[in-house]
């Protein structure tokens, strides 16, 4: 998350980290409270970032994906305007870890979460939502596994 808020971080005038616990914020960034508590998933961080944010724009992406970049940030931000979300889509799949979402996505994604339903692509389907098609799949790489871990150290 660090890493990521001293990369990521200048690009914005508000940083936040979504999580249970405040201890995992990092310095340059301010906690956002996830009302959920642990293993609720990505949705659950998404409604924390909305609920706590300054501004209308929140660019979400997951502490996994350390190879997302300020052009695909500032892509999904302007694409934004007027909907509820920009989300880059895959082979036809959603990528909502790495997306924008408005605040006018903030009553359906807590709606979603309060009847358990976890998946974004839940929320996705009752959202105003703008897809980004061309994509650099390597962007969305993420870290799941030690040898994985080991990737990113040797690219950084």
């Amino acid at each position: 998350m660090a890493w990521q808020v001293d990369r990521l971080g200048p690009l914005f005038a508000e940083v936040l980290v979504a999580a249970a616990d405040a201890a995992l914020v990092p310095a340059g960034a301010r906690f956002a409270a996830d009302r959920h508590g642990p293993f609720m998933g990505p949705l659950a961080g998404i409604e924390g970032g909305l609920a706590a944010a300054s501004y209308d724009a929140v660019f979400a992406v997951a502490c996994d994906m350390p190879r997302v970049d300020a052009d695909l940030a500032r892509s999904l931000i302007s694409l934004s305007e007027g909907f509820d979300a920009a989300v880059p889509r895959l082979d036809g799949r959603p990528e909502p870890a790495c997306a924008c979402y408005r605040r006018s996505a903030l009553e359906v994604v807590r709606r979603e979460l309060d009847l358990r339903h976890l998946k974004a692509a839940d929320a996705l389907a009752q959202l105003r939502v703008v897809w980004l098609e061309e994509s650099d799949r390597s962007l969305f790489w993420n870290i799941n596994t030690p040898e994985d871990y080991q990737v990113f150290l040797s690219e950084i």
